[in-house]
């Protein structure tokens, strides 16, 4: 008789994860402690203890262990319940609601689709020149609609592809294809905060930070894409060189897969009403981001354009909210809060400051490792759980040694999307390891290779260009 219940069963690291975060927690929260952590700052790094190793071994899910801290926030004394569920309703949070919204909405009226497909039946006629248009469109796509929604919109179109070249398991260019689309989106995923979601919890996690240093600017729309485009952009060339290495060409003709996309495209007609007006929206609220985000608000203006949509009949709410993923509004509003009682109560702050020798190690070594540190983390659970644990640590160490917070704060996610070598590394790369045609040798190494050029490239731009924008890592 089969058991219905072994996907609900725990993995031996979630049980001993299920344990070691109520033991943590108890021993941190009501055992000794050191002289100044006494209180509030104490409960704090209890909670933040929990949080992290439930986040690292996911016995729960992630946004149940996050509101659960929320819970714990008020209920322990570390800060009063309505400062608490503040923190909760930051910009980010709905920042990303509203993305989830519109990346839907575009999904469903098949703008995206007919941009791909435009795209793609313009790429060449070489395999070089499909693997590297299947690249670069996935990437662009995910710039303004979230990177597991390009995922899910592109890989009917990359199979399609494969099987109209008769392409079996075996063949490199359907390899090279599949992880060109997956790398896309993972090179993408760093392009703007529309991309991801793990960037507008680092941006809302550090409005938090700066407002308990007595204030200061978010970081803004423009800010951060003008600063992630070129490592973005370096991704995408070395994980195009990196693919056509371990899966070089087979000479195969491609006009018959050129063929299909043509005839999909011309299949779909003329533009329709709701997709002219996505467009128009997505166009306006990216806009309004970039000259107005800093003023009103990220949340407000996404939220703003998702209105829009619905006000205008081109988005269904019946239709969309199926498509939101609630599950991580609730994960960054909870971690937004559990960062910023640990920030507001100072016990980071002084616990870096007595347990680790900082100030005896160069900043950039400090950089490095903290870079080094985001991308191990994350090629084993979720990046917004890597962003959430290290971010608050990190602000805190650039804060006492002279790296400038602000420039951490992109740096991270950043470093958290630079991951391309295991299945589990983020949603496009499950997809595709499901369709049967890639074994993880095929992008383990060639995934290592590529997360140490681009990481490489990345702190090179940071350290050069950076400085350029106001952003410099150091001395600023």
């Amino acid at each position: 008789m089969p058991d219905h219940h072994a996907a609900d069963r725990l993995t031996k690291p979630q049980k001993v994860g299920l344990l070691l975060g109520p033991l943590l927690f108890a021993s941190l929260a009501f055992g000794p402690t050191p002289p100044g952590l006494e209180g509030p700052p104490q409960r704090a790094l209890a909670i933040l203890a929990l949080c992290a190793t439930w986040w690292l071994t996911t016995p729960v899910a992630l946004p149940v262990t996050s509101f659960l801290g929320l819970a714990l926030i008020p209920l322990l004394g570390v800060l009063d319940k309505t400062r608490a569920m503040e923190l909760f309703g930051n910009q980010a949070v709905f920042f990303v609601v509203a993305a989830f919204i519109v990346a839907a909405v575009a999904v469903r009226t098949g703008l995206s689709t007919r941009i791909a497909l435009f795209a793609l039946k313009r790429v060449g006629r070489s395999e070089d020149a499909v693997a590297g248009g299947t690249l670069v469109v996935a990437a662009a796509l995910t710039s303004v609609v979230i990177s597991h929604a390009v995922a899910a919109l592109l890989l009917p179109i990359v199979i399609e592809i494969v099987r109209a070249m008769n392409l079996g398991p075996g063949s490199r260019f359907a390899r090279r294809l599949l992880l060109s689309m997956a790398w896309g989106t993972i090179c993408g995923s760093n392009l703007t905060l529309l991309s991801c979601a793990r960037s507008s919890l680092s941006v809302g996690m550090y409005s938090s930070w700066v407002a308990g240093h007595g204030g200061g600017n978010p970081i803004g729309f423009f800010e951060f894409s003008i600063a992630t485009l070129l490592p973005a952009l370096a991704s995408l060339v070395v994980a195009f060189l990196a693919l056509r290495l371990f899966q070089p060409p087979e000479g195969l003709s491609v006009e018959p897969a050129l063929k299909r996309l043509v005839e999909k495209a011309e299949a779909l007609g003329r533009p329709s009403r709701d997709e002219i007006i996505t467009g128009l929206v997505i166009v306006g609220m990216v806009l309004a981001l970039v000259f107005f985000g800093k003023q009103y608000g990220l949340g407000t203006i996404a939220l703003a354009a998702a209105a829009i949509l619905f006000i205008t009949r081109v988005g269904r709410w019946e239709a969309t909210e199926g498509h939101v993923n609630w599950g991580v509004a609730l994960l960054y509003g909870g971690a937004i809060a559990v960062a910023a009682a640990v920030e507001e109560t100072k016990a980071v702050e002084m616990l870096v400051n007595m347990y680790l020798p900082i100030h005896d190690i160069p900043v950039w070594v400090l950089i490095t490792l903290c870079t080094a540190l985001t991308i191990i983390i994350t090629a084993f659970v979720s990046n917004a759980a890597a962003i959430a644990l290290l971010l608050p640590i990190c602000l805190t160490v650039a804060n006492e040694v002279g790296i400038n917070p602000r420039a951490i704060a992109i740096l991270l996610p950043v470093a958290a999307g630079l991951d391309f070598s295991l299945p589990v590394s983020t949603p496009a790369m499950a997809m595709v390891f499901g369709t049967g045609y890639l074994r993880t040798q095929d992008s383990v190494i060639p995934g290592v290779v590529t997360s140490i050029v681009s990481t490489t490239l990345t702190l090179v731009f940071a350290w050069l260009l950076w400085p350029w924008l106001g952003l410099g890592l150091v001395g600023e």
